[in-house]
């Protein structure tokens, strides 16, 4: 081989080792993300859990009304003791004519839009 080739295909080789490096790096941030996703879940949850029995009656009864409609997978509700969706259509956050869910500006939703 000339030395020119064998240039290239050390380059080459470096290259090929760069890229395995760049896909672990990325495979590593997103398995970060997904950690650092179901801890704010778990952190949020649990202080609304804990913040629950400091509201009235009727304020616990509203609130959780309004978190268990949140809640539409069947699997998810059994789960939780719920009862089932009549219809999952005047549930959605997906208004007529939009392909986008509307969702509020929260602070545990996810900053990157991964999951």
């Amino acid at each position: 081989m000339s030395k020119i080739n064998n240039q290239i295909a050390k380059i080459e080789n470096e290259m090929a080792q760069r890229r395995n490096r760049l896909r672990d790096l990325k495979a590593q941030a997103t398995k970060q993300d997904r950690k650092d996703d179901a801890r704010r879940k778990i952190l949020y949850g649990a202080a609304y859990l804990a913040a629950l029995p400091s509201l009235s009656e009727d304020a616990q009864k509203r609130s959780l009304e309004r978190i268990e409609a949140c809640i539409t997978r069947p699997k998810d509700r059994e789960f939780l003791g719920l009862e089932p969706l009549k219809n999952t259509n005047s549930d959605s956050k997906i208004s007529e004519g939009s392909d986008k869910e509307v969702t509020a500006d929260l602070p545990f939703v996810n900053p990157t839009g991964t999951e």
